[in-house]
């Protein structure tokens, strides 16, 4: 399959946009490998500043491997264009390797007027297709993709298949790196997002959707388009292929009246002839006529969406051929993941937990309600042209619970408070500008027994520089309240510790 792909590059005309970042590097390696040099590489950073940028992007290398792939890079026999020139002659490309958020940028217009006079767009993410000769399960959806991505893997490699995950995430090793170790018989497992879809002409043998909610609707433009660009998953399949859908959520069933390929759904509310539901407690799959039972509903890991993702991991890692022990196994040690409604700690009675991942309000909602115990919510962040009214999640999910206090902060603080007075519950909220002043606020309101959760309903950038910098801030932030703290005499007599991750 490589082969095939390198043919039919070879001698053309290829520019790759976006060297710096994983997508742009991992394609020109990849071209290189295969001994093609009719490349011309492009990005917004100055030859200046290019160094730094491409060391902040690949932090799934070693600190060495790093800076030899920026030697590589810098030393191929390929044009560069920088800044100064970015995007210099791409009207003369025969194939452009786009990066997936390209169109979110102005300055990308010329890449758009290339594409009207015809000119191919592909990605690094169309390249995974064309070059893995094994099956590939992919996960898409608002909230939990990694979660079941990770979780669908776990179960097959349990079960004994070689298995490499990919995808969206900067933890994963991009696939290209990994061809020679993947085997027909492998399986890869794929989270891939709403941006990875747009414009690709390819879909996995297995796919699975957790779930729809309004969301990157400035890349968009209404949830309807953004709904479409999800079904992208599911356009290319075969017949004798599957989909993977949430049964409780009404936009992601909808999906299966135009699905081409058979499908199966997953319920957390319903028992179901066929799928995975909970029966007597106990996560069950059925499947052409058996009835397995997996372990129990009640999971290590907090909130009903934690129980959604394990039936969704556990149904398409079954029909990817994962021994029912296996699936068991995995989630009986699962216990979270970080960035997604973590333990981080636990002082002076009081637990907090890192959601940082949490960017969207139907994902803060779901943590709200993942708690049985009163609640200190942290708020706020980057969410262009968002209203209170696209925080009313948040809001209906904290008029149901236990809620001590909401502390919002960032650019949306004043959206968020709004959503939640509108609610009419009489909700305490706290204003603050920053995360830290955020947390020592929290500290405050919250009383033993409480949670603090970070659970933003937001993206990150008006004050980090993703969602993973945010999230390691509150944990360094939530140590240095433990370190402050009085000693536990309770834990001092016991010879125990407090929680900590």
């Amino acid at each position: 399959m490589t082969a095939d792909v390198l043919r039919r590059l070879r001698g053309r005309e290829i520019h790759v946009v976006g060297l710096s970042g994983t997508e742009g590097s991992t394609v020109v390696d990849f071209l290189l490998r295969g001994g093609l040099t009719t490349i011309t590489a492009h990005d917004l950073q100055t030859r200046e500043t290019f160094p730094q940028a491409f060391l902040r992007a690949h932090e799934w290398m070693a600190p060495g491997e790093r800076d030899a792939a920026l030697a590589r890079i810098l030393a191929a026999p390929i044009a560069l264009r920088f800044r100064d020139r970015y995007l210099e002659d791409i009207e003369t490309a025969d194939v452009i390797y786009t990066t997936q958020a390209w169109f979110r940028h102005p300055e990308n217009a010329p890449i758009r007027r290339a594409a009207d006079l015809g000119v191919a767009l592909t990605s690094m993410t169309a390249l995974f297709f064309e070059t893995v000769p094994c099956p590939i399960l992919g996960v898409t959806g608002t909230n939990g993709k990694f979660t079941v991505a990770h979780l669908a893997a776990a179960m097959l490699r349990e079960s004994g298949r070689r298995t490499f995950e990919s995808g969206n995430d900067r933890t994963h090793v991009p696939i290209l790196y990994r061809l020679d170790d993947v085997t027909p018989e492998s399986m890869l497992v794929l989270e891939i997002s709403n941006r990875q879809l747009v414009g690709l002409p390819y879909s996995p043998a297995i796919a699975v959707v957790t779930n729809l909610a309004a969301h990157h609707l400035d890349d968009h433009g209404s949830f309807e388009a953004y709904v479409e660009t999800k079904r992208g998953i599911l356009r290319h399949q075969r017949p004798d292929q599957l989909a993977v859908l949430n049964g409780d959520d009404p936009p992601t069933r909808a999906l299966a009246a135009a699905a081409p390929a058979r499908t199966l759904f997953w319920s957390r509310r319903d028992a179901l002839d066929e799928g995975a539901c909970v029966v007597d407690g106990q996560i069950t799959l059925r499947l052409d006529g058996r009835e397995e039972r997996v372990g129990p509903a009640v999971l290590e890991a907090p909130g009903a969406h934690a129980l959604e993702n394990a039936l969704a991991a556990a149904l398409a890692a079954r029909a990817a051929g994962a021994a029912p022990s296996a699936i068991g196994a995995v989630l009986r040690r699962f216990r979270g993941l970080p960035y997604r409604l973590r333990l981080v700690g636990e002082v002076a009675g009081v637990r907090y937990y890192e959601d940082s991942l949490a960017t969207n309000p139907a994902a803060a909602a779901a943590a709200v309600r993942a708690f049985d115990r009163p609640v200190v919510l942290l708020a706020g962040g980057h969410r262009p042209g968002a209203t209170a009214t696209d925080f009313r999640p948040v809001a209906d999910a904290l008029s149901g619970r236990a809620v001590r206090a909401v502390v919002v902060f960032g650019t949306m603080a004043d959206r968020i408070a709004e959503a939640v007075a509108n609610a009419g519950r009489g909700i305490p909220v706290v204003r603050r500008a920053t995360l830290d002043e955020a947390v020592a606020a929290a500290r405050d309101l919250a009383r033993p027994g409480d949670v603090v959760t970070l659970s933003p309903a937001c993206e990150s950038f008006d004050q980090f520089r993703d969602y993973r910098h945010r999230g390691d801030r509150f944990c360094e932030l939530v140590r240095a309240l433990r370190d402050a703290a009085p000693e536990d005499p309770v834990a001092h007599r016991s010879g125990g510790e407090r929680p900590w991750s």
